[in-house]
């Protein structure tokens, strides 16, 4: 088997990926779409417009075909057209048919995955001596079988990291190619793959410390010939910077303004800094003891710690452990001071030591950085695996039994693990007791969960559902307290429960305290006081709420509304009136709501003087000309009357004209 491995041809390495990566992730073509797959697909715009939208991928931020405009939520913005525009693609023939786009998932990752074995072994090429001639592939399969790599294959988001990852081993192959044989064809496939690189993910960048250690470490008698293509990997870097800055602009800053997309917003610089520490040593955790992996690592799962925290020294330690030989190792050029640099160089871009990025961590952000991982721990294996036998023929079944029981653990994992994946249900509600103290997955969790419950016919089903969702945010909501999505869910949930106002009621009022013009909390508002049957609570609410937005011109519309007709208080209601009217003077709904209150009182004068102002700012709404007809009508202009009678009619041919005094 050891002789099998180790001489594979490509073809029967290519068979051997595809084998395992159907093994692996074949049990996520049946899923649905999940997590951030609404951002770049199902609520995109862009990519709903299959081909005539990839001007507007390849033009714009990658959020704003989500939002329908640019928004500063994150550091840089987000410019990764490449994948943007794949999607486009596939929309165009498959719509939202998330089988076909979990498939292409998968055969991109089937494709890295030979494309890993395939470079890894042009690098070694003639660099390693015969007991290591099994690492190319080790290393590969290792990489290729981690569990940690779940989030970027089963979420079909997760493809720009594939395709980046790729397309940049494209790169280091013809890299590699061009060094031994200094053929043109091999410097534009160089320079033309690294640019596709960078349009997938802007990770790649960081390749451009990469190429040089490859020179160093494994092609330093080429160093001069390498001079060239470096020179053109810069100038490919710069001409992608402009295109991206000229796109989405440019700049390193903080543009956050809650905990879910900056999780350092209450930290100290102290903290802030201990608490990355942290999630590096998380991330080391992670590749050598997969287990449990969560897409929630936000707040509070990750909580902010100081530097007296046990595991950030123990870190810092391993870091500061793994610099030092790496420098000793790159003095005497080993593979293991390549691979812990390839870790570090590929992982520093996420890990906010050079600017924010939104989050504390995420599996996804160690996709291409896990291969440091793989090298080191093929390179050991085959090290240490003699020292504990006897003989080589041994020697060659402890590799082989050890590589069975990593991967055969690893597929385990992987494969109990894409389930989870299946869609925003199952994740979230999995997820929110791996990370119990993250706000994230318990807020989703009880978002589907409150889904799930209005979709329900049963009533003790429904009630059950209800249940669990209120769990789910009272956790968001006591471990963030000002997450305004949580305490929306959390009003919407008290009321489908309860149907009861005052119990929904304080939850959107935190939100208005924290932002009174929330739109979200102002329509759900307006919706539960219009079910709600206590009319004197209702009009209690309203009469509050106004202290929240005095702008807010429904406040004072529904107010004087529940006065006028569920008070016959027609006085109150027509005071209400006039205090909107001083905010919002041109408001139709205001006027139009007067006049009818004035017409009440018999005060036919004054109805007409606020209908015509009604009237001539909505003049195509037959209700208010009706009105009007009738003031004049009892004010006895009977001409006047019957002109607006008349222009009702024109304008809602359903009116029965004859119902009318003239």
């Amino acid at each position: 088997m050891i002789s099998t491995l180790s001489n594979i041809s490509l073809k029967k390495a290519l068979l051997l990926f595809i084998v395992c990566g159907f093994l692996l992730y074949g049990n996520t073509l049946t899923h649905e779409f999940a997590l951030d797959d609404a951002i770049v697909i199902t609520q995109n715009d862009f990519t709903k417009e299959g081909f005539s939208g990839i001007w507007k991928q390849l033009s714009n931020d990658q959020f704003v075909g989500f939002y329908g405009q640019k928004k500063e939520l994150v550091s840089g913005g987000r410019y990764r057209p490449l994948s943007m525009v794949m999607f486009n693609i596939e929309y165009e023939f498959f719509e939202l048919n998330p089988t076909f786009y979990h498939l292409m998932n998968v055969l991109w990752y089937i494709f890295n995955g030979f494309l890993l074995y395939y470079a890894l072994k042009l690098l070694f090429q003639n660099q390693l001596s015969k007991n290591y001639r099994l690492l190319p592939i080790l290393a590969a399969l290792f990489w290729f079988f981690h569990p940690v790599h779940t989030e970027v294959v089963a979420n079909i988001k997760g493809r720009d990291e594939i395709m980046a990852f790729s397309l940049l081993l494209i790169a280091l192959i013809f890299f590699i190619k061009y060094l031994s044989n200094q053929k043109a064809i091999y410097l534009f496939a160089l320079v033309g793959f690294y640019f596709l690189s960078l349009l997938a993910k802007e990770n790649a960048i960081t390749w451009l410390a990469i190429f040089p250690l490859v020179v160093y470490f494994f092609r330093n008698k080429y160093w001069k010939k390498s001079i060239s293509p470096l020179a053109l990997l810069l100038l490919t870097a710069v001409v992608w910077f402009y295109i991206r800055y000229s796109v989405v602009g440019g700049g390193i800053s903080n543009v956050a303004d809650n905990l879910m997309n900056d999780p350092f917003l209450e930290s100290t610089i102290a903290e802030k800094y201990a608490t990355i520490v942290f999630t590096l040593g998380k991330y080391l955790q992670l590749l050598f003891f997969p287990h449990p992996l969560t897409f929630d690592y936000y707040p509070k799962h990750i909580p902010i710690v100081g530097w007296a925290n046990p595991w950030v020294l123990l870190s810092l330690l391993t870091y500061i452990a793994l610099i030092v030989i790496s420098i000793r190792g790159i003095i005497n050029k080993k593979l293991y001071a390549f691979a812990i640099l390839l870790f570090g160089i590929t992982l520093s871009i996420a890990s906010n030591l050079l600017f924010p990025i939104g989050a504390f961590m995420n599996e996804r952000f160690i996709y291409v950085s896990s291969l440091g991982f793989t090298l080191i721990l093929s390179y050991y294996l085959l090290k240490f695996a003699p020292l504990f036998v006897e003989n080589k023929s041994k020697t060659n079944s402890a590799i082989v039994i050890s590589t069975i029981i990593i991967l055969s653990l690893y597929s385990l994992k992987t494969i109990s693990r894409n389930p989870v994946w299946k869609n925003n249900f199952t994740l979230a509600t999995n997820d929110a007791f791996i990370s119990k103290n993250g706000a994230k997955s318990n807020v989703m969790a009880g978002g589907q969960l409150l889904e799930k419950a209005q979709e329900a016919t049963n009533f003790r089903e429904k009630n059950e559902l209800l249940e669990r969702s209120i769990y789910h945010l009272s956790r968001a909501v006591e471990i963030y307290p000002e997450y305004v999505d949580a305490l929306l869910l959390m009003g919407n949930a008290q009321w489908e429960f309860y149907q009861d106002a005052s119990k929904a009621m304080p939850y959107y009022q935190r939100i208005l305290s924290i932002n009174a013009e929330n739109e979200n909390a102002w329509k759900n508002i307006d919706v539960i006081l219009r079910q709600n049957k206590n009319v004197d609570y209702n009009i209690q609410a309203y009469s509050q709420l106004i202290n929240y937005n005095p702008a807010r011109e429904k406040n004072y519309l529904y107010l004087g509304r529940l006065y006028g007709q569920q008070k016959n208080d027609l006085n109150k209601a027509l005071d209400i009136f006039q205090q909107g009217l001083k905010i919002a003077p041109n408001s139709y709904e205001l006027l139009s709501n007067m006049g009818t209150v004035y017409g009440l009182q018999g005060n036919y004068a004054s109805a007409v003087e606020v209908l015509e102002q009604a009237a001539k700012i909505q003049p195509n709404v037959a209700k208010v000309h009706i009105d009007l007809g009738l003031s004049y009508y009892y004010l006895g202009q009977l001409e006047k009357a019957k002109t607006e009678f008349d222009q009702a009619k024109q304008l809602d041919a359903s009116i029965n004209r004859s119902q009318f005094p003239i």
